[in-house]
């Protein structure tokens, strides 16, 4: 009889723990995100199959905070837009300082971001950001909005030759035909460029930057607290560690210790 009501307890309670996750996923509520549109840390497109190493860090945040994403992807300009003309709910990749009507994440997106350069550069051996003045510069698109007082000093020096691209591709080649000296970049999407070409020993990259990371926007402060308890959590459980490593792996990518979705320091 004891081992009977027992096991009728244990069924019940597994019935309501099925009944919690149905409900948990039936009423997830829909959310629309604005993301970046490259490779291979977002989808180059809505419509691709491919899913970025931030879309599964956010989405399982997301997920365990109760809601279902769905990712616009877009430039970095377009993502500003589409936040401000309220046609999405987060905005992820946000560059530089955000004074709108929103609530900023505690976390922030840290790509990768490295000076790169080849071995044999005559500014191979710098320490310093400024270490790199007469150099011809070249980075993304918002870069001087990230890396802090030092690099504007350095790309408003009159020895220094500085622009920036949306198109990673072009830069790419334009440092390995040596057109530029130095490529402020993220060193991950550049080793998958030049991997298949057999040149990634003939290239370092130097950690020399200051980093202020990305930002992440959310129009409800509820839902950014939510979020934020969540990435936490996962923090302490050590689940977006293991997500990242997987990722890297599957990407063919090199095993780095780096947190790619971070507090600002």
């Amino acid at each position: 009889m004891i081992y009977h009501s027992l096991l009728v307890a244990l069924v019940i309670r597994l019935f309501c723990l099925l009944l919690l996750c149905f409900n948990a996923h039936v009423y997830a509520r829909d959310i629309k995100v604005a993301a970046g549109n490259f490779t291979p840390y977002f989808k180059a497109s809505s419509y691709q199959r491919h899913v970025g190493l931030y879309e599964q860090l956010l989405s399982a945040g997301l997920n365990r905070a109760g809601f279902s994403p769905t990712y616009i992807n877009v430039s970095n300009d377009a993502i500003k837009r589409y936040y401000e003309k309220q046609r999405v709910d987060i905005a992820v990749n946000w560059t530089g300082a955000f004074t709108g009507d929103g609530y900023p994440s505690q976390y922030r997106l840290f790509f990768y971001n490295r000076a790169i350069l080849s071995k044999d550069n005559r500014w191979a051996k710098a320490e310093h950001v400024l270490d790199l003045k007469g150099a011809r510069l070249a980075s993304f698109s918002g870069a001087s909005l990230n890396f802090g007082h030092d690099f504007q000093i350095l790309i408003n020096d009159i020895n220094t030759r500085y622009f920036e691209s949306g198109d990673q591709l072009a830069v790419n080649k334009m440092l390995v035909a040596n057109k530029i000296d130095v490529l402020i970049a993220d060193w991950l999407k550049f080793y998958r460029f030049v991997k298949p070409l057999g040149l990634v020993d003939k290239f370092v990259p130097l950690d020399i930057m200051t980093n202020a990371g990305s930002q992440i926007i959310f129009r409800d402060e509820k839902v950014r607290d939510a979020f934020d308890t969540a990435i936490e959590q996962m923090y302490v459980s050590g689940e977006l560690n293991k997500l990242t490593l997987t990722w890297l792996a599957k990407n063919n990518l090199p095993k780095v210790s780096h947190r790619f979705l971070a507090k600002r320091p």
